[in-house]
């Protein structure tokens, strides 16, 4: 069966619901956009000269796309360092990551409710912990093909990809019900994806298959697709609950940077027990969907005592 994790929230909560967020006069908003804009297209032209100099080395693919995935975690790092409008608040320890290293295989779930989202979550993670766990996104195979930034952050990065048939499907566009895939296509990210969870690596995703437009209503139904490998080898899984993301990138603007109080929380979600786990995809589905929307429920908290600036990014300090 699945065992959920039971966590006991700390006594402080900080809400980070959009409608909870400071109102923004319309120059000052345009103003941080503009900034927030040009600080994302230095960032990306960075990230792609450097995993294009990093497919070049005589070093292995694996570091090579380990690398590309750190490099990326520490320019989106600087980025939102320089935009101090967007206030990040960490609530995930070094102790958190070096457990979720410990236990890979591992899978990373993640929430997806704005474009911001995707860099948010790769600022955050700590570079040691990606060559350590080798820790790798699935991702659209749509945003593969973006310019100059979609190879960088797809087949330099190590990506899986995932072949939808919907036009737009899994990138907040085009029928956000139909999440059909190109079988033959898809055939073969999975072997890659089971060759990576055979190697002990991580795997970070967003369970709902694409963006969701309603966030305020709950989580969208988790894809049972989305866990079969999790169900055939048993990997833990973790969920890094992403809040406050739709205040600093609005879903209908074409661009973020809007003064917002954005964090991460990054929880165990489930134990699978030993030798064998009898839990079906359907089972870690529905039971991963249950934990991740009571973690999700919990907003960013801030434990008693305040908040310490560690690596261009609040984090909870213990009480």
């Amino acid at each position: 069966g699945v065992h959920l994790v039971q966590r006991v929230p700390p006594p402080l909560h900080l809400h980070l619901s959009t409608s909870l967020q400071p109102m923004t006069p319309a120059p000052l908003r345009l103003l941080c956009r503009v900034w927030f804009g040009a600080t994302l297209a230095v960032a990306c032209l960075l990230l792609g000269a450097a995993t294009r100099v990093l497919h070049l080395l005589p070093i292995s693919l694996e570091l090579s796309e380990d690398l590309s995935v750190s490099t990326a975690a520490v320019l989106f790092r600087l980025m939102l360092r320089v935009n101090p409008q967007i206030r990040v608040i960490n609530t995930a320890r070094e102790a958190d990551w070096d457990r979720l290293a410990a236990c890979s295989p591992a899978m990373i779930l993640m929430n997806h409710t704005s474009f911001f989202d995707f860099f948010l979550f790769t600022a955050l993670l700590p570079p040691r912990f990606v060559r350590r766990a080798h820790v790798r996104t699935v991702m659209s195979a749509s945003i593969a093909q973006l310019p100059f930034l979609g190879r960088s952050i797809g087949d330099h990065a190590g990506s899986f990809k995932v072949y939808f048939q919907a036009k737009g499907a899994g990138f907040g566009k085009g029928d956000a019900s139909d999440f059909s895939v190109d079988r033959a296509r898809q055939e073969a990210e999975t072997a890659r994806m089971e060759a990576h969870i055979k190697r002990r690596g991580v795997l970070a995703f967003c369970p709902e298959g694409g963006m969701n437009k309603t966030p305020s209503e709950g989580l969208n139904p988790f894809r049972r697709g989305s866990f079969a490998q999790a169900a055939k080898y048993s990997t833990p899984i973790w969920g890094a609950a992403l809040h406050g993301s739709t205040a600093a990138w609005p879903r209908d603007a074409l661009l973020g940077g809007d003064p917002s109080t954005v964090a991460l929380s990054l929880e165990q979600l489930t134990l699978l027990p030993p030798p064998v786990a009898t839990a079906t995809a359907a089972d870690l589905a529905e039971a991963c969907q249950e934990a991740m929307q009571r973690q999700g429920d919990r907003p960013a908290t801030l434990a008693r005592g305040g908040a310490r600036t560690e690596g261009g990014a609040t984090r909870a300090r213990a009480s």
